[in-house]
């Protein structure tokens, strides 16, 4: 293999591992809001400071609903070990699950098992990093072994019910390597607590960034505890009694009625959490929610809004970490930072709000405001909040923006199309004939490796890009696919999810997938408009769709076209606002951001207008389009208005581009007609390419 073929292997890998989480990850919001009320709202503080919660039947509904919501996370990394199983497997998506479960139930067993055999004192919890290992392992397992054949003796542990056997033997030796590996490090951690607790306002900020950055594997359980129950977390005497541990002490000063002053130094390890998880998360949720193309905010934004909403209230902030850690850890490592420093600043200004559960507004209200000012300085967690809400916001939209980070519900083209929302409703005939008519289009059962969705796209890894038949997907009403290295991926807005889903059902069922792909014949390929060019179709020649100044391609300041990763191609750096078409043809896709165009010539010539660079961040507003959909324009033909002015104001470059996105099919060569950074007029000829 490659080693461009390996890294378009591995980005395959992380999309799907991305796209795995997400079900796990969609339990998360409700039941942070059972187990946040629940926990808060039964607690005896809770209830000495609101009576009224002292109700037999209250009490009851909430200790059920804290149940409820603690049997998730208690769980959370056996839920996700299931998820990644089935996220990853490529068919028979049920026993992948199976096999994921029974695996890490074998895993942890493993390790009690040898804990006990040896007399251990250890205790050992890898949280959820120990189930993304035995998620990904049971999946390899399942993907290669479903189908396999035992001899005929063995022959009922072959095919499906050979996976969980297969993944139980490999959790086995998995939980043996942890064992081993995983006392050092939680050896590690406990000497980093220990010289933590002598550092003062930087051992805070250590703490919040260490907890932070533990809590991402669920690691943050070996830190917490020594700081809150131990003497790492301060010793006091409290009511003629000596109490240890930072919770202890600020429980006991809390029920003691002739305590005064301000509470336990020991409540630095709580105090930072309020400004993170009230208005730091919050500002982060509101920023990715922002960043989303407005046709997926409705679909996809309720993601972040919830997750927002639950750390505001509860502190539980998995559910909205969770939808940036795998695609963006390296912003995760930001966060971390950024509540390390949330630590160091409620040190400081000497907040001493203490919390039962999390650091979410009913604690903020139960351990902070009803306690007083005297003894929590609770109005200076306003203070920092409202800074933090505004950083978060700040450093997430630019880095999502800037880094194209791809969290659930934004495209990797950060483009949607008009259509995208107008999508008829199919019925499950239908369905499944058109899933039939895609499979055929991909080449077959045989090309096809794995094929997913995203909000809006079909994600398609495949064996061989050239048995695809692109008239297929746009009869289909899709407005144009985009090749990638080692597959395609083709938008058909919400009926993405639908025809994945019915794909892979089709694929794990071989009769019923011959039986669909049958309807593929009755596909009626588009229409080409006729126009055989002056030249005929061995030369095609292309104007300049705007005035300005001709750029080769490989001068563009964008690593996809400037690499011709979307074809052949040219640009101008634009001096005027009206852009022509670059060729006789027609239009067949309008992105809903305006700024990009795709035409189609005679010839079969598939053309991507593209006006500007990163401008799809701008939603369209710079860009007014003079054309519809399925028009037939020739290059006298005004395609679009563009404020340059706007352009350069929002920072981004007007550079127009051009390019053939179906260039490796049609084209011999392309070669420009004018010299590098001259002066042309739109509608002048520039660049020419010979067909195939």
């Amino acid at each position: 293999m490659t080693k461009k073929n390996r890294l378009a292997a591995t980005g395959q890998w992380f999309s799907q591992l991305g796209q795995a989480f997400m079900l796990p990850i969609a339990i998360l919001p409700v039941a942070g809001l059972l187990l946040g009320l629940g926990g808060a709202l039964t607690n005896d503080a809770a209830i000495a400071a609101f009576p009224v919660l002292n109700q037999v039947w209250l009490q009851d509904i909430l200790k059920i609903m804290n149940f409820a919501g603690n049997a998730v996370f208690s769980n959370l990394a056996l839920i996700f070990s299931i998820g990644l199983a089935v996220g990853l497997a490529k068919g028979d998506k049920g026993t992948a699950g199976l096999a994921g479960g029974v695996a890490y139930l074998v895993y942890t067993a493993t390790i009690s098992g040898l804990l006990q055999i040896f007399n251990s004192k250890n205790t050992i919890d890898t949280g959820v990093l120990g189930a993304i290992v035995i998620g990904s392992v049971v999946a390899y397992l399942h993907n290669h072994y479903r189908k396999i054949q035992l001899p005929q003796f063995l022959g009922f542990f072959g095919g499906s019910r050979f996976v969980p056997i297969i993944s139980s033997i490999a959790a086995i030796f998995i939980g043996a390597i942890f064992y081993l590996i995983w006392p050092p490090i939680q050896g590690w951690l406990t000497a980093a607590g220990h010289a933590i607790a002598q550092m003062g306002s930087f051992g805070s900020f250590l703490y919040g960034f260490l907890l932070r950055l533990t809590g991402a594997v669920g690691l943050h359980h070996t830190i917490y505890p020594m700081f809150w129950y131990t003497a790492l977390g301060g010793t006091a005497k409290v009511a003629g009694k000596t109490v240890v541990g930072a919770q202890n002490i600020f429980f006991a000063q809390l029920a003691d009625p002739n305590f005064h002053g301000l509470f336990t130094y020991g409540t630095r390890f709580f105090a930072g959490r309020f400004a993170t998880m009230m208005f730091g998360l919050p500002g982060a949720a509101l920023a990715m929610y922002f960043c989303l193309p407005k046709a997926n905010r409705k679909q996809d934004g309720g993601l972040y809004l919830s997750g927002g909403l639950t750390s505001f209230l509860t502190g539980i902030t998995e559910p909205l970490e969770y939808s940036f850690l795998f695609v963006a850890p390296w912003l995760y490592v930001i966060h971390s930072f950024l509540d390390g420093c949330s630590f160091y600043f409620a040190d400081i200004m000497n907040i001493r709000i203490g919390n039962s559960f999390s650091g979410g507004l009913i604690d903020y209200l139960l351990f902070g405001v009803l306690q007083g000012k005297d003894k929590t300085n609770w109005p200076n967690v306003l203070l920092i909040g409202i800074i933090w809400f505004c950083l978060y916001f700040v450093v997430f939209t630019f880095c999502i923006k800037k880094f194209h980070v791809n969290i659930p519900g934004m495209q990797e083209t950060k483009a949607t199309v008009d259509k995208e929302n107008s999508s008829t409703t199919l019925t499950q005939d239908n369905l499944t004939t058109e899933a039939g008519q895609i499979i055929t289009a991909l080449g077959g059962r045989q090309n096809i490796k794995t094929i997913s969705a995203c909000a809006t796209r079909l994600r398609i890894a495949l064996n061989d890009n050239s048995k695809i038949d692109e008239e297929v997907f746009k009869t289909l009403g899709s407005p144009g696919i985009l090749r990638v290295a080692g597959g395609v991926q083709a938008i058909f807005g919400a009926k993405a999810d639908l025809y994945s889903q019915e794909i892979n059902d089709l694929l794990s069922q071989p009769a019923s997938a011959s039986s669909a792909v049958s309807a593929a014949k009755d596909i009626k390929p588009v229409k080409p408009v006729n126009n055989s060019g002056e030249d005929g179709y061995s030369k095609c020649y292309f104007t300049a769709p705007v005035n300005g100044t001709f750029i080769p391609l490989e001068q563009v300041d964008d690593e996809v076209f400037s690499k011709k990763m979307m074809g052949e191609g040219y640009a101008i750096e634009p001096t005027s606002t009206t852009i022509y078409s670059p060729i006789k043809g027609q239009i067949i896709s309008i992105f809903a951001t305006k700024h990009a165009l795709g035409i189609k010539t005679a010839a079969g010539l598939e053309v991507l207008l593209h006006l500007g660079i990163d401008t799809v961040d701008l939603n369209g507003k710079p860009f007014t389009i003079k054309v519809h959909e399925g028009d037939q324009v020739t290059t006298s033909t005004e395609l679009a208005q563009m404020d340059l002015a706007q352009i350069k104001d929002a920072g981004k470059k007007a550079t127009v581009i051009v390019a053939v996105t179906n260039s490796a099919e049609h084209l011999t060569k392309g070669r420009s007609l004018v010299k590098e950074q001259a002066e042309v007029a739109a509608q002048s000829k520039v660049y020419e390419v010979l067909l195939k």
